[in-house]
């Protein structure tokens, strides 16, 4: 039987947005496995990740969609190249990244066939200190490090100690326009401070999996988690998170980086 998921557990998955994939739909670029003719509803199979995947990169390199249809459209994997070298030659103030997709683009364009552990696990409420910040996908990288500084500078100001691992919350999950809660878990009471507030991270059942190194792999952890949820049928209760277990730092390297990438759901 062919696993099936709906439109808002795929666009968690592959990090697009529901209106992007429903434009995506229109436009022939993705169109759903199954779209329920009574309800109108998008269903969209396990197979289907790899080409989300390639057009989600393709967009972050500003890929115009007419080009991105050529690309998916041509027969090869030589080809695919081709066509994006022809983009590389007309933004030349984007070729170093273009260089790093077009190595990486066997990978992209294969079908997902890593998937990693899945667990459960409860959580109790607790009480965090956070910060939110607004910011298109491609520039969170450049952003997400002086926000934890602050938050971190803030609670050191206040005497008040991390109680556990930093984390973030994706409150919004439009790659365009992204809304990210950044946390600190705390014991004592956090003082207003400017953008940093107090809080409380919720309880409840969370699905969950370890994504090991840097972020510019962090797909197949979103995956695996988009699949176990559609497998078992669950319904995700909140936004998706990440705690960083092992977090950036100066003596860290990317390759020691240990990240929890959990969802909550309904039990």
């Amino acid at each position: 039987m062919t696993t099936l998921m709906p439109i808002g557990v795929f666009a968690h998955a592959t990090r697009l947005s529901v209106r992007a994939l429903r434009n995506y739909d229109r436009l022939g670029l993705l169109v759903p496995a199954l779209i329920d003719p009574g309800t109108g509803y998008r269903r969209y199979s396990l197979d289907q990740f790899a080409r989300a995947g390639l057009i989600r990169r393709l967009r972050e390199l500003e890929v115009p969609l007419a080009e991105i249809a050529e690309i998916l459209d041509a027969g090869t994997s030589d080809d695919v190249k081709a066509a994006i070298k022809r983009h590389h030659d007309r933004v030349a103030a984007r070729a170093a990244e273009l260089a790093v997709i077009s190595g990486e683009l066997d990978s992209v364009l294969a079908e997902p066939t890593r998937w990693l552990h899945v667990y459960e696990r409860t959580r109790a409420p607790q009480p965090i200190a956070h910060l939110t910040i607004r910011t298109p996908l491609g520039g969170l990288a450049e952003l997400i490090g002086p926000s934890y500084a602050r938050l971190f500078a803030a609670l050191e100001a206040q005497g008040v100690a991390p109680a556990g691992p930093s984390g973030a919350r994706y409150l919004t999950g439009d790659p365009d326009e992204l809304t990210v809660e950044l946390f600190v878990p705390v014991d004592g009471p956090v003082r207003h401070d400017g953008g940093i507030g107090s809080g409380e991270l919720p309880g409840g059942l969370l699905v969950a999996t370890i994504h090991e190194g840097g972020y510019d792999d962090v797909e197949p952890a979103y995956r695996s988690l988009g699949r176990w949820i559609a497998e078992r049928d669950r319904v995700p209760a909140g936004p998706a998170e990440e705690l960083y277990l092992v977090a950036p730092g100066p003596s860290v390297t990317p390759e020691a980086y240990r990240t929890e990438i959990a969802w909550p759901v309904s039990p």
